[in-house]
């Protein structure tokens, strides 16, 4: 289970989609099983971000197999919103719910990671 302490977000990740030092992009679950896709977007380890956006079943599918980007699906979450879960210096900021449409664009541009096709 991925916990953010501090933090009202928890999620279990089912895959770990794209890693580099640490995963940056996850399938998970909620208690309520609905599906979300987690989206690292800070990678300086100061200042910790992910974008955690509730997803239907083929937006994660799409993304799964690289079809479509991350960024996609954040912009176009389930709910019209996403969660943005912060660790700074070690400590959690509260977390910030965001329309799609007020995701800032450096968070945007972070979250534009696309899953290598199993071509």
């Amino acid at each position: 289970m991925l916990t953010f302490y501090g933090s009202e977000v928890e999620l279990f990740v089912e895959q770990v989609l794209a890693r580099d030092d640490s995963p940056s992009l996850c399938c998970a679950r909620d208690w309520n099983a609905r599906q979300w896709l987690i989206v690292r977007v800070d990678e300086d380890r100061d200042h910790l971000a992910w974008l955690c956006a509730p997803v239907s079943a083929q937006t994660l599918e799409a993304v799964a197999s690289g079809r479509a980007a991350a960024r996609y699906a954040v912009q176009h979450s389930a709910t019209g919103t996403v969660d943005l879960v912060v660790v700074d210096h070690g400590t959690a900021v509260p977390d910030r719910r965001l329309t799609c449409a007020d995701i800032p664009e450096e968070l945007l541009r972070s979250a534009d990671h696309r899953v290598p096709s199993a071509a």
